[in-house]
Order: structure tokens, then sequence, then C-alpha cells
């Protein structure tokens, strides 16, 4: 197989990986800006290794002209055959123009030696790769109607739910929760009549924000412990609650498990912020606690966020594709970093602002937590648990 060194890893060279990976060449990356630190694939290599490498081809991938020769000049100092050396500055290629691959560069080793053969600055290739995003994008505009019909039966079997419901209920590999914009809901296999935000009882959003004058709202936001998965919603507390109110009040439950008193506020806005609920109820601690033993110190201590890292922390990790083990991937691993009076303090913050959304939209709070000190007692065990 032969190797090809992709030396730069911006979209150039980003794109260059995708290319020369699909056509089946064993590739390695060098970047001076990569710490190598950082991952643990040894696709990516240090510098001073490439001569330690007989490479077929070595690609410069960069845009900069400037940059471009001062890599140039580097590895003409490690004497490599200067046929060998290649410059690259297009980024045009992505994976989803593979399909077109065995019509554009169909023979791997002819490939090689056409490359080899050419100019360094590559003219003939770079004008392939641009014949072939041509090509990509007239497919694609045929393409698009077909998509259009197939998006719009999707939509007739998926009516009256929003575009993040439809790409959860399309999916054939189903994730654990839905990511909105600026909150995410964890989806429940129990509790399955609202299909969009999985609360435990549907909520019915129009017929809320337009009851009548006399009819009051209660909304009520916290975490499992309010949304009692387990159980009928009859015998949830904002069941309970709705049977001592009567009529004249509307008891909702915007619970959602594993989340902190930041959480429940931004939902707060997203959600219900328009229903402008005359009493809002916030049940918090525990899970704020909890999630403190594995935030993040900085946002914790210097911004007061405390959040479910593994929906926030793990879903960044999968898109930027990092390698950076998390805390809650090790098990029994606490973060030192963070003290009780962080968390203390990170949690007062985000309630007087919870307060402040509330009031000023003409409605009051009432902020209810289990008795503190057996918390504590019970969350110091845990650390202490963690640390054995």
């Amino acid at each position: 197989m032969a190797k090809v060194l992709i030396y730069g890893f911006g979209w150039s060279g980003q794109s260059m990986l995708e290319l020369c990976s699909k056509l089946g060449f064993e590739c390695r990356v060098v970047d001076d800006g990569i710490n190598l630190a950082f991952t643990q694939d040894d696709t990516y290599m240090d510098s001073k290794d490439i001569a330690s490498v007989n490479f077929d081809i070595y690609f410069i991938c960069c845009v900069q002209k400037e940059m471009r020769d001062t890599i140039f000049q580097k590895l003409q100092c490690l004497n490599l055959p200067k046929n060998k050396i290649k410059f690259i500055q297009t980024y045009a290629y992505k994976n989803k123009m593979s399909f077109l691959l065995q019509e554009y560069f169909s023979n791997l080793e002819q490939i090689l030696q056409e490359w080899l053969q050419e100019p360094q600055d590559m003219p003939n290739f770079h004008k392939k790769i641009q014949a072939m995003q041509e090509h990509y994008f007239k497919t694609k505009a045929v393409n698009s109607q077909s998509l259009l019909e197939w998006r719009s039966k999707i939509d007739a079997l998926i009516p009256n739910q929003n575009v993040f419901s439809k790409i959860y209920l399309s999916a054939l590999v189903k994730p654990s929760h839905i990511s909105y914009p600026g909150f995410s809901v964890g989806i429940s296999f129990d509790k399955t009549e609202d299909k969009d935000f999985y609360f435990v009882k549907k909520i019915d959003f129009e017929a809320i924000k337009d009851r009548p004058k006399n009819v009051k709202l209660i909304a009520c936001f916290g975490n499992s412990a309010l949304r009692v998965e387990y159980l009928p919603y009859e015998e949830s507390i904002t069941a309970f609650l709705q049977k001592e109110v009567g009529d004249s009040y509307i008891v909702l439950n915007f619970g959602v498990t594993g989340y902190t008193v930041y959480e429940q506020l931004m939902l707060y806005n997203a959600l219900c912020f328009e229903l402008k609920p005359e009493l809002v109820i916030s049940f918090f601690l525990g899970t704020d606690f909890r999630s403190g033993l594995i935030d993040c110190d900085v946002l914790v201590k210097r911004h007061k966020i405390l959040y479910g890292t593994w929906w926030a922390e793990g879903d960044y990790k999968k898109t930027s594709q990092s390698e950076m083990p998390l805390l809650f991937e090790m098990g029994k691993v606490v973060n030192t970093n963070i003290s009780f009076n962080a968390i203390n303090a990170a949690m007062k913050m985000r309630l007087e602002q919870f307060k402040s959304i509330v009031c000023g939209g003409g409605g009051q709070i009432c902020r209810l937590y289990p008795a503190f000190t057996a918390l504590q007692v019970k969350v110091e065990r845990r650390r202490k648990s963690y640390a054995a």
C-alpha cells in the first residue's frame, strides 16, 4: 500500500486526508500546530519523525504561499526527492463526493504515478477536483427534488412534530436524548405520549397560552424526582398538587432527568416564558451537587454553570472528534477542584437569575429542596467512595 504524508491539517489537509483515505492510501499527518499529547491516533506524527518513514509522496497542504514555502524548505533539508513533494491548495473534496471517485480516480497505482509526474503545484489534480466538485453540484441539484419528495413523505408519516423530533423518530439508531437549541431532553420509553419533549404528560402549549384569565398556571421544574418516570402520572408530585389546588389551576410537569437549576432556567426560557405562569416551582439541589462532582471547575467557579456532563460534554466530544477522556467516562472519579462552596455559589446565582426571569414575566417562584444536611452527608459519602 502506497504511503502518503500530508503536511498541514487545515481545511486543505483535512480534505486531502479524506480523499487519500478513501482511495486506499496509507496516510500520516504532520501539523506543527497539533499537540500530539491530545491524541493517541497514530495517523498523526511529529515532523522530526518524517525521515524515519519512506513515503511515496509528500503533500504540503496549505493555501498561504509563505507557509507553504517554509514547509517545503523543511522537507528539502531532509534530502527528499523534489519530485515527490507536491503543493495542495484546494479543499473542495468532501466525503459526500466519494460516489464519484471511481469515475475520476479509477486506478490506485496509476493515480500515484500521475501525481508524481505532475508539476509541483499539481494543476491537473486541481482541475480534476474542481471538475469533480462541479459534477457533484449538478448531481446534487438533480437529487434535490427527490430529496424534497422524500422529506415530504417523512413529514406525512410524522405530522405535527417539530424537526428535532422528526430527526430522532426517523433515525434508525436512536440516541438517548434530543438536543434542542439551548437545551436537551432525555428520551423516555415509559412516557411516550409526548413525542416532542418526552415530558411525563403531553403539554398543549397553544391551549395553555390561551387559557381563561381566571385559570392560573403552576409550572414545575426539576429532575427525575419530579418526573417519577417509573410511576403512573397519577402518583406524581404534580398530579397530587393538581388535586390540591383544583380546577382553577393548571399544573404542568417540566421535569427532565438529570436537570440542574441552570438547565431548568434554560428550559423555562425556551418553552415556558411565553406561557406566563403565575407560579414556578423549582425542585433543585440533589442533581446540582451530583453534577458538581464531575463538572468543569472553570465553568462552575468562574461562570456559575452546573450541567449534565454526559449530554453537554459527551455531545461536543463526539462532534469535535476529540479523544480527551472525560470525568464522567472514568467511573468513580470526581473533580477535586470543585468545593461545596463553589457549588452553592453557582446554585445561588442561577436561582437568583431564575427568579428575575420569572418575576420579570409577572410570575412568582417557589424553590424547594431536600434537607440540606442530609444531602450534604450523602454527597460527601459519594465523594469519598469515588476517591477510594
